[in-house]
């Protein structure tokens, strides 16, 4: 049985996961650019839609059948026991709906904010799961996961820290001033919610049905919104195909290595690893679209990806208590040695 900790391939696997996800950010932006959302959108489901129905095709070409498996009680309600088939397509329907909501909220940041200042606040997800998992589940963590939650609201903060110059309280309205922010602030806490679904589904099915499934309802969703709005989709494809084509199959293969992954190394490690990917984020910002601001946005980033390890990781009291205190004293010297900003790398 190969080592789940730190094996070199599922490192490397979770790695080319982490960097495929930020590359699918980057060619969901160039998408979006100058066209309209909801079309733009369905064509993007379009794409990673069919990469996962070929996958799907090629497992059921090999022997493995599509399953429902029985979920138990609807939302473990005894008088609401359907039979798996219903069971499993109103839980997709809940998740589709919710995470068509995400999609808009999570396309429209990128759309109107910089890639460096909205991805970030993806970060926030594990926070939101805190009270979410305890009211869906009656899971509650540690007290000591709290130093991590700490740290990400910290970092969000010191994105904007030359607004403490302006008065304590500037950086937190323009964390939720910022449209982009506060949509991804959104997006975290829908998905707070939608974990729960997607791991039921995944249960009942497997990961290639629910995902085939999902995102099969997700393009009838935005096929209806667009028609509704007598969007026009020929003019979100045109001159686009090169983009739609690879933020779908980017979207596809990132999924392929963090399940692939999952062979070889913990998830709470690959997970982690893919959180990391708000960092490289910032740098992609900067790369791909030039974005401004980039030192700033490195340092907080680097301490938001500090609190989703103590949020992800089984780490004891002294090791997370000295990991915030890392940071923090890390964080504290970068701030101080770009005190005075650089106009060259701003």
């Amino acid at each position: 049985m190969p080592d789940l900790t730190l094996s070199p391939v599922g490192l490397l696997m979770a790695t080319a996961m982490s960097v495929t996800n930020v590359f699918t950010d980057v060619a969901r932006k160039r998408a979006l650019d100058g066209r309209d959302l909801i079309p733009a959108t369905f064509w993007m489901r379009v794409a990673v839609t069919v990469c996962f129905g070929v996958v799907l095709l090629w497992q059921i070409l090999h022997g493995t059948p599509v399953v429902i498996r029985d979920g138990g009680a609807f939302f473990g309600l005894a008088l609401l026991y359907l039979a798996p088939i219903p069971t499993f397509l109103i839980y997709l329907a809940l998740d589709v709906g919710l995470i068509a909501c995400v999609m808009w909220l999570y396309f429209r940041a990128l759309q109107i904010s910089p890639l460096s200042m909205c991805v970030p606040f993806l970060a926030f997800t594990p926070v939101f799961l805190i009270p979410s998992g305890f009211i869906l589940l009656g899971e509650l963590p540690s007290p000591l996961k709290l130093l991590g939650v700490v740290l990400i609201v910290v970092g969000s903060l010191v994105m904007h820290r030359k607004l403490f110059a302006v008065g304590w309280t500037a950086p937190i309205k323009a964390v939720i001033q910022e449209k982009g922010s506060r949509y991804m602030l959104m997006v975290s806490f829908i998905f707070s919610i939608t974990n729960p679904l997607d791991k039921k589904l995944v249960v009942m099915s497997d990961v290639f049905t629910e995902a085939f499934s999902y995102g099969l309802g997700l393009c009838i969703v935005f096929f209806v919104w667009g028609k509704l709005q007598k969007a026009d989709f020929r003019k979100a494809a045109r001159n686009n195909a090169k983009w739609i084509s690879l933020a779908g199959l980017s979207d596809a293969v990132s999924l392929l290595f963090q399940l692939a992954s999952y062979t070889y190394i913990a998830v709470v490690i690959a997970v982690s690893i893919k959180r990391a990917g708000i960092i490289l984020s910032v740098f992609a910002g900067w790369l791909f679209f030039r974005e401004r601001g980039i030192t700033d946005k490195v340092i907080a980033a680097s301490v938001m990806f500090c609190g989703v390890l103590i949020l992800y990781l089984p780490l004891t009291a002294t090791q997370a208590v000295g990991l915030m205190v890392l940071t923090l004293a890390g964080m504290a010297a970068a701030l101080y040695s770009t005190r005075q900003p650089d106009v060259h790398t701003q």
